[in-house]
């Protein structure tokens, strides 16, 4: 077993604990259980970001783009579900970089893929 296995290992194990961690939140009655939840789902997301990019920019684990297609085809499937929903108010453009010590997350930028039309 090499080290890049024994990382992908690592990965796989905090993505199930952030599922299983918010599960549990949605499901707790008790708003002190149900915050000390969210915060290990928030540690394990952490995790999570830091590993996918500790493999990533080593090759360890590629991805490959969406082509411009599909991110249309999903933008509309959402946009739709959101007018559907009778939301008011535009999707959020949001991002987390929370592995990036250097990038404060109020200061991220729409994604090219958000542009507003």
């Amino acid at each position: 077993m090499t080290d890049a296995d024994r990382l992908r290992d690592c990965l796989c194990s905090a993505k199930e604990l952030a599922r299983l961690y918010a599960g549990a939140a949605l499901e707790s009655t008790n708003n002190g259980v149900r915050e000390f939840f969210l915060a290990m789902h928030g540690e394990e997301t952490h995790n999570q970001e830091v590993l996918f990019s500790f493999l990533h920019t080593r090759g360890w684990y590629p991805t490959e783009m969406a082509p411009p297609e599909r991110i249309a085809q999903v933008r509309e499937r959402y946009r739709a579900e959101h007018d559907r929903l009778g939301l008011t108010e535009p999707p959020s453009f949001r991002r987390y970089h929370t592995a990036d010590p250097k990038a404060h997350p109020a200061s991220a930028e729409h994604p090219d893929h958000f542009r507003q039309h």
